[in-house]
């Protein structure tokens, strides 16, 4: 009799469980082409547009910005020229000289565009040595350091190099 229980509830278990699936893959079922109420509705995407590519920085960093200070002033930089405290000048340690930067404060949202005419900065964790005048437009000048955002734009970039001493 316990072998009769035991393999009636077994067949009961098996039939529960097909059941059970039969219910669940119908659920899965795409609709009849004659149910029109399940179709979705018609959704009109917003027009793709064009990216101007001189909108886009062609390179961005992140990290700390520091300024130089007294100790470079009437020195010559890796472009030959002076350190000049008044301009808008940068060191940088692979972009090209000449390349304009716009640099953003992420402490205070400022921005200013320098000009990489150095090499630099030699200390780690450091991206970017900002001449005394840009580090003043950028608020950081009491700070001594930054973090900013670098972007190259092509929009930014000169058409002809400034004429530097090493080159007269």
């Amino acid at each position: 009799m316990r072998v009769i229980e035991e393999h009636s509830r077994g067949s009961f278990y098996a039939a529960f469980a097909a059941i059970a699936m039969v219910a669940g893959l119908s659920a899965c079922a795409a609709p009849e082409a004659s149910d029109t109420s399940a179709s979705p509705p018609h959704v009109v995407a917003a027009p793709v547009t064009a990216v101007d590519k001189e909108k886009q920085p062609s390179f961005t960093q992140t990290g700390l910005a520091s300024w130089c200070g007294k100790s470079r002033r009437s020195k010559r930089t890796a472009s030959g020229e002076k350190m000049i405290n008044t301009e808008m000048t940068a060191a940088h340690r692979s972009l090209p000289l000449n390349t304009r930067v716009r640099v953003t404060n992420l402490a205070n949202g400022a921005s200013v565009t320098v000009r990489i005419n150095d090499r630099g900065p030699f200390i780690q964790g450091r991206v970017i040595d900002l001449s005394p005048a840009a580090a003043s437009e950028l608020g950081m000048k009491d700070a001594g350091v930054a973090p900013v955002r670098l972007e190259v734009f092509a929009s930014d970039q000169a058409t002809k190099p400034p004429v530097t001493a090493a080159a007269n």
